[in-house]
Parts: C-alpha cells; sequence; structure tokens
C-alpha cells in the first residue's frame, strides 16, 4: 500500500481548494463521517476516504464500514499487490485494526441505492 499517492492526493486538494475552486476532475480528501453524509453529491468523482475497515475482501467486491454505514467497493481493482494483505485478514465480517485503509475511488451508487467506489486503490491511512 502506497504512502506516495494519499500524499499526492492529500496535495492536490489541497491546492485546489486553497486557490478557491477544485476542479470536478481533482481528488476529494474526505472524512469517513463526513462522506456517509455528503456521498449523492460527489457521484462521479474522485475521492480518497481517509479511513475505514475492510471487510468481506474478496475478488468480486468489499465493504469499507465507516460511521453511519458501509461502502461497496469494486473493481477494477487500481493495484492488485495491495489484495495481498487484505485477503490474509480481511476476509471475514469481524476484521481488527490490519484491516484499516484510506480508500480511493469513484463514487457511484450501487443497485440497492448505497454508495460504492469503483476502480479502488488502498493506501495505508494517515497515522498508522
Amino acid at each position: 500500500m502506497r504512502y506516495t499517492g494519499l500524499l499526492l492526493a492529500l496535495l492536490a486538494t489541497t491546492a485546489g481548494l486553497a486557490s478557491g475552486f477544485a476542479k470536478a476532475s481533482e481528488r476529494v480528501l474526505i472524512d469517513p463521517v463526513e462522506f456517509m453524509v455528503s456521498w449523492p453529491d460527489l457521484i462521479g468523482r474522485d475521492v480518497v476516504i481517509t479511513k475505514g475497515r475492510v471487510v468481506v475482501a474478496s475478488d468480486q467486491f468489499m465493504l469499507l464500514k465507516l460511521p453511519g454505514g458501509n461502502v461497496t467497493l469494486m473493481p477494477p481493482w487500481v493495484d492488485r499487490d495491495d489484495l495481498r494483505p487484505l485477503f490474509q485478514h480481511c476476509t471475514s465480517v469481524l476484521t481488527d485494526a490490519a484491516c484499516d485503509v484510506a480508500a480511493q475511488g469513484t463514487v457511484g451508487k450501487s443497485a440497492s441505492g448505497t454508495p460504492q467506489l469503483t476502480g479502488v486503490d488502498f493506501f495505508k491511512p494517515a497515522g498508522d
């Protein structure tokens, strides 16, 4: 899991917001609670959710547990090497801190009307 991408996402978002505007194509770095509140407004945007816990990890989909709900994570997986530790530690419903990640992807809406990310890349959350 790469730290560089998360830092670049943070810098790109900070630079765009500091100049008073954010282009639609820029990544949005977002707190998990804020994501759950505002995800419908982010559909189609590329976001980095700063921290969540992966559960039921598989090659077909994963769930990212956040305060207030879950986000379905869908392939394609940007870096398949990121899957190794997730498959080792995060395939059950009950997982621990080894499954805490920051997740980047494009926000969408699942068939059941819940939030999802596609084209997902994983990073270690800040402070870990």
